[in-house]
């Protein structure tokens, strides 16, 4: 039994907490309850019309309240001729109306007399309670006892707060007792407290009770403010602790003054009057503006700020007036003050605070219940205390009265039970706390040392179904195939994948919202997906589902946890811990896929360094090699792994040492160099010609070695260097492989391309240098991509023009179509050039494209450092004149006859012409390449009509046809030339020999 005890870990939510709370509060009740016992008889006779009658009454075993009506004689100021009166102890006088008509006022000094009968003879104590007055004892008409100076006036009366016992002994006659006081200084007056009779052994005991229960109730105060202010001083953050000690500390002295006795007047006898009773108000002030403060910080949530800057702020004016009352020496308004102000301010925040604390217990805050049991007790008690303080009515008509000091000791013990149940939830919080870092920790071990990913998240989510307490927990990952959310790791759920559409269910509206959803039952909310419940069988009552969001932003997933184990919802600490484990998951998330692509990049790293042609080497700051490729090993002639490690300047001091020098003021300087064709002396049998760049390697700590870039350009280096700069990848490769004579002369059939830039001479005259090589630079990058996108060679710039070749030095039936097809992108991009150009203000560019194809001659040129590779014949030389006739004929494309037959005719066309060339004899058909949007089909229809009647010799149907051409499209250059051509024709026919004319024709006008 003591074993499974010991082995008890404590409340495990706020329901076990309140009963254990409450089981504390009755023990601790339970063992200071006697000390609060009444013993008093209160079933003695009561004093009537001036006597006690206790004839026929047992012994006073018991002490018992000289409570009813005493003879109060009036002593002044002003005493009448009818100046005796029966009032009721306890009472005050003020307000008493005596026979004569005077009504009494507060200040003044009267006599109570009262007369005991049949006492039991014996030894007596009479118990005569501390006062607000000057007060002096009669027994029988003689003075046994005083406490201050009872005098006529407020000049002559002195107060000393302290009470009195008168013992006598009697056979059984009567015994007279009479009360003088005077009251000036002060709102009270009368007998407010009854005087208390009794037997000497039971008023022994009934003096030790009442001691004991006063230091009880003293040290309680003194070791709870202590508790208080040392739980602040060692928890700062824990303000209200320190309210409440602090309240406890400044209601002392009203304790120590208002008790059995004058506790303080006991340790100070000198004190004053004024000071003591400065003492309780401005303490007592205090004492209640902490204990607000108190339950005001406990429960920010369920106070107003406004009603408790407001209350705070009268308890500090109401201590200000008292002070300046107090150092006037004006104590009667002070007391007044009291009654009229304090009173029912501290009634008013009590009740203030017992609403806050009961909204709290709504709430289901932490201590809220206990604390308000106390609360509610203690103010149900100080408000009936308050109600016979204040005069409304005698103490002994008020039940519960006695109590008070009983609802003060709940409260205190009950705002001890409170601290230790919010110190155990700061504990059970900090070692939470601390096995959440733990926990965090293994996984943060576990991320940098696994790189197992499903092992990895299936650790992630067991420990946060365990720390959250839940029954299972599921790990959702985006789908980046489908708009899907597919579970990696889904507890309790067997075989199978789960996936969730998104912006279906809470884990698909979470992941589309980011918002994190808390849910105590699953299926009140219309967003819960009730379909894998009925597949798995499984009932859910609580989820909290939290989105997973990578380091940069990106949301990646959702973690959603299910059915917290105590039966309640999950609470927002949950959520935080989730939300922490979430985002370690997308840390290993992004580990393993940083980890998969760092190793996809050294791979496709040393892949690159493998493809590269040019040799590549680095070296450390020791002058070791660190990495070279296949193709440096080869230039070096020796293998890589014996040259890796080796110092660099072992391996080129000997044969290369100027090599070295270089290298050194490189690595020295932090200067790149660029080294051309120079020899360099290897293990191979005879040097290299190569080209050498030394750059200095920069890393996150400053400089880390130096790179080595080495270009061999030895004659077969460069010839495969020269076609690389003319030719594609692809037609490079297939070249190569033929290892034929294809480079170094040879007859193809092939397409050539010319395409010239329209009046850009006189637009470079209206632009800087800069300007024209920018302009030049974007369009050529354009018309680059245009050729090589389609198998072409582009064989050189010319000014403002481009050649490129299809079909040399390998030929394919394509040709005609690729050189074609590269034409017509090649408009197409520069439209798209020109919409740029135009948010930048600059002119328009315009275009012309010439394409012809026949037989050529390729083949490279030049020396073996500097070659090129080109074409000539008279392909060539077409190609170029109908790249000029389009400013003639004002057209951005004319091709050949050939070229025109060998293309699908995908795109519209039309023979425009049959043209002379210089140096052929036969005259060239020539075809216009027409836009899909140019309009008027019908014109193009009379074009051709014009050119069948020019070829007949029917001159004045070809100026018709011609002259409708034109009239159907107006800006149709070629039909305005035909149209000029044949109105001359007819107006003088040519002779017989027409293509002699035609051709003589064509040239004049070509010209």
């Amino acid at each position: 039994m003591t074993g499974r005890f010991l082995r008890w870990r404590g409340p495990r939510n706020a329901r076990e907490r309140l009963w254990l709370a409450l089981f504390a509060l009755t023990v601790m009740l339970a063992l200071v309850m006697p000390f609060f016992a009444d013993p008093v008889d209160r079933h003695a006779p009561r004093s009537a019309a001036g006597t006690i009658d206790f004839t026929g009454y047992r012994a006073l075993v018991r002490p018992v309240e000289m409570i009813g009506e005493w003879r109060m004689t009036w002593l002044g100021p002003q005493p009448g001729p009818a100046n005796a009166v029966l009032a009721h102890v306890p009472q005050q006088w003020e307000g008493i109306r005596l026979p004569g008509g005077a009504v009494l006022p507060s200040g003044g000094r009267a006599r109570y007399d009262v007369v005991l009968r049949g006492l039991h003879p014996g030894s007596y104590v009479i118990h005569m309670p501390s006062m607000w007055a000057g007060s002096q004892i009669y027994l029988d008409d003689r003075a046994v006892s005083s406490s201050g100076t009872v005098g006529s006036s407020a000049a002559t009366s002195r107060y000393h707060l302290r009470a009195q016992n008168i013992s006598f002994v009697t056979n059984g006659r009567d015994v007279a007792i009479g009360v003088e006081l005077s009251t000036f200084h002060h709102r009270e007056n009368g007998i407010l407290t009854p005087p208390v009779l009794g037997l000497a052994p039971a008023m022994d005991e009934w003096f030790a009770l009442q001691w004991s229960r006063e230091t009880l109730y003293n040290i309680s105060l003194i070791l709870i403010a202590s508790l208080g202010i040392a739980v602040f001083l060692f928890r700062p953050q824990d303000r209200a602790s320190l309210f409440f000690g602090l309240s406890c500390l400044f209601f002392l002295p009203n304790a120590a003054m208002l008790g059995f006795d004058n506790s303080l007047q006991i340790m100070f006898p000198g004190m004053s009057f004024a000071f003591a009773l400065g003492l309780q108000y401005i303490c007592g002030v205090f004492a209640a503006l902490f204990f607000f403060a108190n339950a005001h910080e406990l429960f920010p949530a369920e106070s107003s700020k406004f009603l408790a800057r407001f209350l705070i702020g009268s308890y500090i004016l109401i201590a200000l007036v008292h002070a300046v009352l107090f150092a006037l020496g004006d104590t009667l308004t002070a007391s007044k003050l009291q009654q009229a102000v304090a009173f029912p301010l501290n009634i008013f925040t009590l009740l203030y605070m017992v609403a806050i604390v009961f909204r709290a217990v709504l709430r289901k805050r932490d201590g809220a219940p206990i604390f308000l049991l106390g609360m509610g007790l203690f103010a149900f008690s100080y408000i009936l205390g308050a109600i016979a303080w204040s005069g409304i009515t005698t103490s002994d008509k008020v039940v519960g009265f006695e109590f008070t000091t009983v609802g003060v000791v709940i409260l205190l013990y009950s705002h001890v039970i409170l601290m230790a149940e919010r110190w155990s939830i700061s504990v059970g919080n900090a070692e939470q706390i601390n096995d959440d870092l733990r926990q965090l920790l293994e996984v943060n071990t576990a991320i940098t040392s696994d790189l197992q990913l499903g092992t990895l998240l299936d650790k992630i989510v067991a420990v946060t179904s365990k720390i959250i307490h839940a029954d299972r927990t599921t790990l959702f990952l985006k789908d980046p195939q489908s708009p899907e959310l597919e579970a990696l790791v889904a507890q309790g759920v067997e075989g199978g994948k789960l996936r969730v559409d998104i912006g279906r269910g809470l884990a698909g509206y979470v992941y589309a919202t980011g918002e994190t959803v808390n849910i105590a039952d699953a299926y009140s909310d219309e967003r819960f997906n009730r379909s894998v419940d009925q597949d798995t069988g499984y009932r859910t009552r609580s989820v909290l589902t939290v989105p997973i969001t990578a380091r940069d932003g990106r949301r990646i997933g959702v973690m959603q946890a299910l059915n917290r184990e105590e039966g309640v919802g999950f609470t927002a600490d949950d959520a935080a811990r989730v939300g922490a484990f979430g985002a370690q998951a997308a840390v290993a998330i992004d580990n393993a896929r940083l980890f998969s692509e760092a190793v996809s990049a050294k791979s496709f790293d040393e892949s690159i360094l493998r493809s590269m042609s040019g040799g590549v080497i680095a070296l450390d700051l020791e002058w070791k090699i660190t990495k070279l490729n296949t193709a440096a090993a080869e230039i070096l002639g020796a293998s890589a792994t014996l040259l890796t490690g080796l110092d660099a300047r072992a391996v080129l001091q000997r044969f290369n040492p100027g090599l070295v020098e270089e290298i050194g003021a490189v690595a020295d300087r932090g200067e790149p160099k660029l080294l051309l064709d120079i020899e360099l002396t290897t293990a191979r049998d005879r040097p290299s010609s190569v080209n050498l760049s030394i750059t200095p390697l920069e890393g996150d700590t400053g400089r880390v070695g130096v790179l080595l870039v080495i270009e061999d350009i030895s004659e077969g280096k460069r010839l495969q260097g020269a076609m690389r700069r003319f030719m594609t990848q692809e037609v490079v490769d297939q070249v190569l492989g033929r290892h034929d004579d294809s480079l170094f002369g040879t007859a193809c059939q092939a397409s050539v391309l010319f395409a010239d830039i329209r009046g850009f001479t006189s637009m470079a005259e209206e632009l800087s240098a800069r300007e024209t090589v920018e302009t030049l630079n974007e369009l050529f990058t354009e018309l680059y991509e245009a050729v090589s996108g389609n198998g072409g060679v582009l064989d050189k710039y010319i000014g403002d023009a481009v050649m490129a070749v299809f079909g040399a030095p390998l030929s394919s039936a394509r040709d005609p179509d690729n050189a074609f097809a590269c034409g017509l992108e090649m408009l197409r991009m520069l439209d798209t050039i020109n919409l740029r150009r135009a948010t930048r203000g600059a002119a328009p560019l315009r275009l012309g494209v010439g394409i012809a194809t026949g037989e050529v001659v390729a083949g490279t040129i030049g020396s073996p450092k500097r070659m090129d590779y080109t074409v000539i014949g008279d392909s060539v030389n077409l190609a170029a004149r109908l790249q000029d006739l389009t400013k003639a004929y004002g057209v951005e494309m004319l091709i050949d006859e050939t070229t025109a037959r060998a293309v699908d005719f995908t795109q519209p066309m039309r023979e425009i012409d049959l043209i002379a060339v210089r140096g052929r004899k036969r005259p060239e058909t020539v075809f216009e390449v027409l836009a899909r949007d140019d309009a008027d089909a019908a014109g193009h229809a009379a074009y051709a009509h014009g050119r069948a009647a020019l070829a007949e010799r029917r001159w004045d149907d070809a100026v018709a046809a011609f002259a409708n051409a034109v009239e159907r499209n107006p800006g149709d250059r070629p039909a305005q030339l035909m149209l000029a051509r044949s109105r001359t024709l007819s107006r003088s026919p040519p002779p017989g020999d027409w293509d002699g004319v035609w051709r003589e024709g064509m040239a004049t006008a070509a010209a």
